[in-house]
Parts: structure tokens; C-alpha cells; sequence
């Protein structure tokens, strides 16, 4: 079974359906293989640092905990590697933030947003639609954009 495509599986999936569950779902074992198949390939993926955030976080959340500590299972040692590896990201989310937000991609970027606002005119509550719209468009928001501006101190 392990050196079956994944169409070979997928076949023969629907073959043993069909002979040994009447054509229903049951047990099957290339099913199995398949949905294993998916599993590594999901734990092979690359993680992103979001990923990486979230799965630290997790961690803490469970091993900093008054349970852990009634339970026995509290470990300071192991509580301080993860608050360590959670620094770590954060340092890497807010370098790549700032790479992204370099000096002239916030200068290109406040001079189109000035531009588009005043495009707009007054705003009213349909022109706020426009606005978020805006938002959601190009991926960044107004927040984002003041505290590039005030990180480079423009």
C-alpha cells in the first residue's frame, strides 16, 4: 500500500468500499493510508511564524497552568524555553513587519492613501463602505499605515 499513488489508493479505497462495507462507509485501510499520507504532509509543511505563535501559546496555555501545577507537571525549566521561542517570534513577526513597512513603501503608501481619501471627499457612511473596501483591497489598514508613519517619524 505505501507504494500506491494516490489515485491507486483512492481506486482501491472505492473497490473495498464496495466489496467489504456494501458500498457504505466503514473501516478501510487505503482510506487510512490516505488520510495518514495527509498528515505528514501536513506536519512536513513549513510553518509559518503565525503557526509557530499559535502552537507556543497553545503550549503555555497548558503547561502554565494551575492544573499543571496541582497535577505535579509543572516545569518551570521547560515554562521559560517557550516564553524564550515566543520572544524569538515576536522578534521575527515585528523585523518582517518592518521590512515590509520599510521608509519609502510608507511614503508610497500615505501619499495614495491621501490621494484616494480626498478622492472621496466628505465622508459619509457609504463612503466608509468605500473605505474598508480600500482596506480589505490593498491588504493594510489606516492603523497599520499611522504607526509606519510614526515608526519613521513622518
Amino acid at each position: 500500500m505505501k507504494n500506491m499513488t494516490t489515485a491507486q489508493l483512492i481506486e482501491s479505497a472505492r473497490k473495498y468500499d464496495n466489496a467489504m462495507n456494501e458500498g457504505g462507509e466503514g473501516y478501510n485501510p487505503y482510506r487510512e493510508e490516505l488520510a495518514r499520507r495527509e498528515m505528514e504532509a501536513e506536519s512536513n509543511r513549513p510553518k509559518t511564524l503565525a503557526d509557530r505563535k499559535a502552537s507556543v501559546l497553545r503550549a503555555l496555555e497548558i503547561k502554565d497552568c494551575s492544573v499543571a501545577r496541582e497535577c505535579g507537571t509543572y516545569d518551570q525549566s521547560e515554562i521559560d524555553a517557550l516564553r524564550t521561542e515566543l520572544k524569538e517570534i515576536e522578534a521575527a513577526e515585528e523585523k518582517a513587519r518592518w521590512d515590509e513597512w520599510d521608509i519609502e513603501t510608507t511614503k508610497t503608501r500615505r501619499i495614495e492613501w491621501n490621494d484616494f481619501i480626498r478622492s472621496l471627499g466628505e465622508l459619509d457612511g457609504l463612503k466608509m463602505q468605500q473605505v474598508y473596501a480600500k482596506e480589505r483591497e490593498q491588504g493594510w489598514t489606516i492603523e497599520d499605515l499611522k504607526t509606519a508613519i510614526k515608526h519613521h517619524s513622518l
